[in-house]
């Protein structure tokens, strides 16, 4: 018996959460990705002492979810598998520059715009910038993998253009010394102007370094 595998496109309603209120009060502009079995609520908590009329958050969520725990649990997502990953890039790609767009548009010109990724939504962020012109102030790659299969050079979005900074844990389990050599590997590979930022803490976003982030390089 000869199976056959194809593709269709259909429509689908994405999930994502916000923080603040948008105005012409905003002065920051902050678009997160969480990571591979999180909730889009989960990026939303860090910024919990942000003024909320300065800083307005908007973290989207993966398309695909799960139960956390197989058959029950809590429903978590992630942006890609191993199955088909270039379709689901494609798709993601195309929810984020929708839903960013969506409130850019809306931002007055003093506005600042970070883009946020932690662990595979950090990941994510480079494949969407990759594929699509993304223009923002910051681009944010927290304890998260730079995608070493693109060439990352002949990307849509000029990425130099772009302040970037990758911050990490010392205490992170996913990266280790060896880890961390291979990423700055792929680092230069792409000729990427990115400054690393270390700090204490372990795989998470540590409320305390993602303020001092904002006090230091964004304020």
């Amino acid at each position: 018996m000869e199976i056959q595998t194809a593709y269709i496109q259909v429509k689908k309603t994405a999930r994502f959460a916000t923080y603040g209120t948008l105005s012409s009060k905003t002065k920051y502009f902050w678009f997160c990705l969480h990571g591979s079995n999180m909730r889009c609520e989960q990026m939303i908590y860090k910024f919990k002492d942000f003024n909320p009329e300065e800083h307005f958050v908007v973290a989207p969520e993966g398309l695909s979810r799960f139960y956390e725990k197989g058959f029950g649990g809590e429903v978590v997502a992630a942006w890609m598998t191993s199955r088909d990953r270039l379709k689901e890039i494609d798709d993601f790609s195309y929810y984020l520059s929708t839903l960013y767009t969506n409130y850019t548009e809306r931002l007055t010109n003093s506005c600042k715009k970070i883009i946020l990724g932690f662990s595979q939504g950090g990941t994510s962020v480079y494949r969407w910038l990759h594929q699509n012109e993304v223009h923002c102030d910051l681009l944010l790659g927290y304890s998260c993998w730079i995608p070493e299969d693109i060439d990352l050079r002949q990307s849509a979005t000029a990425l130099n253009s772009i302040p970037q900074l990758y911050t990490y844990g010392l205490q992170d389990q996913y990266i280790s010394e060896e880890r961390m050599n291979e990423l700055k590997s792929v680092i230069e590979r792409n000729e990427l102007e990115v400054s690393i930022l270390e700090s204490e803490g372990d795989h998470r976003i540590n409320r305390e370094n993602l303020h001092k982030i904002f006090e230091d390089r964004i304020r």
